[in-house]
């Protein structure tokens, strides 16, 4: 690395650094404070300066803040899920398919005449690329007819893989945050000792008229979920930490709300992550219906910043100490990478 190169990215760093403590400190002599108690974390939680402030970890003691999960702590829970089993999300789904109440193919593999049935049967589906992320590449495909429906198929490039689902009808208390998009309920799971751990839920909302997808990193908003009742607890949150006491599109009250047939989702969550051991931590992401609750899908890489930064509680107590465990999972990640390998040959070749 040249010498220039290497001022250069600490001048960087430096100016990062400054500008996390100008928006908090007030004053000069606080910026001081801040700035040493900023240097403190850095050193002691390995701390970035975005968490410092998105946290507000200027206003806990050490004996609080130390139990917040950080950008350091995601890339080793990472490592100690078997990151391959969510990779596609059909073959997750055929691990589980009595777990989820609607229908689901795989194009082009399912063949053009199931395509079509299935397209026909259902008049509109929801197509997303197997392996995306982020709700990028999806979209709503209707049917008008054979013909139109079979040359849909046909563009279909033969190496893509296109996840194509049943349209989840959501619950109308649900449905009252933002109609354009499914509000689905974002559950963190933990597995120890095969006892399953609800840690945090969300429920998240688009901001958009028309959008489908609620991911917040995508302009959505979320609020906290009281796991004991299913009681909304907070008031909704961004990305860029603006808070809302109602949805910005309908006006619907956000905090107070109750969530329908909570114990039913949370039941399904505990259920799937018994069966499903191949990751000790979860993102799910449910979709609550008129009937009970459905997996949409689940994350073996879950963000933590909204999982904490909403209510601003920490969730790192029980998963730090896990980390630092490095026989976790070791003993089973070759059974579970070979069942993989199994699963995905008969899907892929």
């Amino acid at each position: 690395m040249g010498i220039r190169k290497f001022l250069s990215g600490k001048k960087y760093q430096l100016a990062v650094f400054h500008n996390a403590v100008k928006s908090v400190a007030n004053g000069k002599w606080d910026y001081l404070s801040v700035a040493s108690d900023l240097f403190f974390c850095k050193i002691h939680y390995k701390v970035q300066e975005d968490e410092y402030c998105y946290y507000g970890l200027y206003n806990y003691r050490n004996r609080y803040r130390k139990n917040f999960l950080l950008a350091h702590h995601r890339k080793k829970f990472i490592n100690i899920n078997t990151k391959a089993f969510t990779r596609s999300k059909y073959v997750f789904y055929t691990f589980i398919p009595d777990l989820f109440s609607r229908e689901i193919i795989l194009a082009p593999r399912c063949g053009e005449d199931t395509f079509v049935a299935f397209l026909k049967k259902h008049q509109k589906i929801i197509v997303k690329p197997d392996s995306g992320s982020l709700g990028k590449g999806i979209s709503i495909v209707e049917y008008t007819d054979d013909d139109s429906a079979r040359q849909y198929f046909a563009n279909i490039p033969k190496n893509d893989h296109i996840v194509c689902e049943e349209i989840i009808r959501q619950h109308p208390a649900l449905a009252q945050l933002n109609p354009a998009s499914v509000n689905s309920i974002r559950i963190t799971s933990l597995l120890v000792n095969g006892e399953v751990e609800i840690l945090s839920a969300a429920v998240k909302s688009s901001f958009s008229k028309t959008s489908i997808t609620d991911n917040l990193s995508l302009g959505g908003i979320g609020a906290q979920i009281d796991i004991p009742t299913g009681i909304v607890s907070t008031f909704g949150k961004d990305f860029d930490s603006n808070t809302y006491t109602h949805h910005p599109v309908t006006g619907t009250q956000i905090i107070g709300m109750q969530i329908p047939n909570w114990d039913i989702a949370i039941n399904l969550v505990k259920e799937a992550h018994k069966r499903l051991p191949h990751c000790t931590l979860y993102g799910w992401d449910i979709a609550i219906t008129e009937t009970g609750a459905d997996i949409i899908e689940a994350n073996s890489k879950p963000g933590i910043r909204n999982t904490q930064a909403i209510d601003q509680i920490p969730r790192g107590e029980k998963i730090i100490p896990l980390l630092r465990s490095k026989d976790l999972i070791k003993d089973k990640r070759k059974e579970y990478l070979e069942s993989l390998r199994e699963h995905y040959r008969e899907y892929w070749e």
